[in-house]
């Protein structure tokens, strides 16, 4: 079979194309820092991948509702806080009229100390987040309580708030990331026993009186026991989502590092075959060169 020169420069000219899209991938494998950019590369390999990126993405979802329900839980215990320090001074107040040196008029300025931290409490009730009312259950847009009358007459309106925002904060993982306001404020006697206190102090009440108080003292005692509760299951609520948190993020960098062994590559690796690629690269250069320089003569020597 007689050789042509056509057929050495076309076979140069493979060995060349060759050559440059092996020197390309590999410049592309350094510059990225990726072993394959197209799935049809390794398919099986890029498979992994895609499913990495969704579990990814599955990751930060989570985390953004761990986000969330951790800014409404901390916001929860503040309020509670708060509650506690008003009961506490509540409590105060009723056992310093309790006694037989209180006066009506003792009474009457306890009276207006107490209706004031009443409204408080109705103003905690009604606290907001992110443009909702915390504790306003599945009626989050609509201000859960009210305040009414003084004195003998005070006392508070209610949408009877229930109903708590559940978070989807792990694979298979929800929670009630707040109590609803009927939990905090009325089934636990916050409010009623407030007002029992403030209607005891008012002469105008039929409860006026020592044994009043003495009856008010009891309910704010249980009310202040059922906050308790409250608060520790708030408290619980705060390290699960701080536990979960530290294992999203554990999580995370394992998937991510589960992705980088599918398609990073191994850096120095790809330096030196990209060293390789172009040195074969410039050397069929170089021998293209030269056979383009031959004529006849060079043939007849």
């Amino acid at each position: 079979m007689r050789i042509t020169s056509n057929m050495i420069t076309k076979s140069q000219i493979t060995a060349i194309q060759t050559n440059l899209d092996a020197m390309m991938k590999a410049n592309n494998q350094v510059s990225s820092g990726l072993r394959f950019q197209d799935a049809s590369e390794d398919p099986s390999a890029a498979t992994q991948v895609m499913g990495t990126q969704s579990s990814l993405r599955a990751l930060d979802q989570y985390k953004s509702n761990v986000t969330a329900a951790t800014n409404r839980v901390t916001q929860e215990d503040s309020v509670l806080q708060q509650i506690n320090d008003l009961l506490a001074r509540v409590k105060q107040i009723g056992i310093s009229q309790a006694t037989d040196t209180a006066s009506a008029q003792t009474r009457t300025t306890a009276n207006a100390e107490v209706q004031q931290i009443f409204k408080q409490l109705v103003s905690l009730g009604n606290t907001k987040v992110g443009g909702e009312y915390l504790f306003g259950g599945e009626q989050s847009t609509t201000a859960p309580f009210g305040s009414t009358g003084a004195g003998s007459t005070l006392d508070y309106t209610s949408t009877t708030p229930q109903g708590q925002r559940t978070f989807s904060i792990a694979p298979g993982q929800t929670m009630a990331s707040t109590h609803d306001g009927t939990q905090v404020f009325v089934s636990s006697g916050v409010l009623d026993s407030v007002k029992q206190l403030a209607r005891a102090l008012d002469p105008a009440s039929a409860t006026y009186g020592q044994a009043g108080i003495s009856s008010a003292l009891t309910s704010v005692d249980s009310a202040f026991a059922s906050l308790q509760t409250l608060i520790g299951e708030t408290g619980a609520n705060e390290q699960q989502l701080t536990t979960t948190t530290q294992n999203l993020a554990a999580l995370k960098t394992n998937v991510k590092t589960f992705q980088t062994d599918l398609q990073g590559v191994d850096i120095e690796q790809a330096m030196t075959e990209l060293t390789t690629r172009q040195t074969a690269y410039q050397a069929a250069m170089l021998a293209m060169s030269k056979v383009s320089d031959l004529t006849l003569t060079n043939y007849l020597r």
